[in-house]
């Protein structure tokens, strides 16, 4: 017999997150932090408030660009089940029960009535070494993008300041070698990266 789950529907924006509990057909809202500060108070709040603890909330959240992502990976690395939801699903799902109208709020419970009505599929986090490859990656093409900059610079520089920005492309290309180095000390010390190094380089 499935265990009883408390559906949490989470709004998520830059800055912050809405939270909506819902309990008995009522719902309990909160305002959060979208960091790490936050993470922690809303593992907190999901003990206090959930019958059962935060191992019984089912959390469900819109796949909004990169700002769901860290507090998903948190909860799921605290054994709370996530769902990551197609926005276009809970927009549906808002227009059905003739919601009109719109605010963070809102938004939260509406997430929240889809996740009790639906009890959409798990999110399936990436392991400890596809995290990090991707935290490489990122950082990789952000270092490519800031060396290609400083070369553009480059061409149409003064002569007086050429010296000062090959001495930035200079430390750009040490600092990409060695995530490159990363990169490739990741790949080999994982074995499923490992496994599958062609199609991921």
């Amino acid at each position: 017999m499935q265990a009883t789950r408390f559906s949490v529907g989470v709004d998520v924006s830059k800055a912050k997150l809405d939270l909506a509990l819902r309990l008995h057909g009522k719902c309990k809202n909160k305002v959060i932090s979208n960091d790490q500060v936050g993470f922690r108070t809303l593992l907190a709040w999901l003990d206090e408030h959930v019958p059962g603890g935060a191992a019984a909330a089912h959390v469900c959240m819109e796949a909004t660009g990169s700002y769901h992502e860290a507090v998903a990976l948190f909860l799921c690395d605290h054994a709370v089940m996530v769902s990551v939801v197609n926005p276009f699903l809970i927009k549906r799902s808002g227009e059905s029960t003739l919601q009109r109208n719109k605010t963070d709020k809102i938004d939260a419970r509406v997430i929240a009535h889809f996740c009790d009505e639906r009890a959409p599929d798990a999110f399936v986090p990436p392991s400890q070494g596809v995290r990090l490859l991707q935290a490489l990656v990122i950082r990789l093409h952000t270092l490519q993008a800031m060396s290609q900059a400083e070369h553009n610079r480059l061409d149409v520089a003064h002569d007086a300041v050429k010296p000062s920005i090959q001495a930035v492309i200079d430390n750009l290309a040490e600092a990409m070698s060695e995530v490159r180095q990363q990169i490739a000390e990741t790949i080999d010390n994982d074995t499923d990266l490992k496994h599958r190094s062609d199609l991921l380089l």
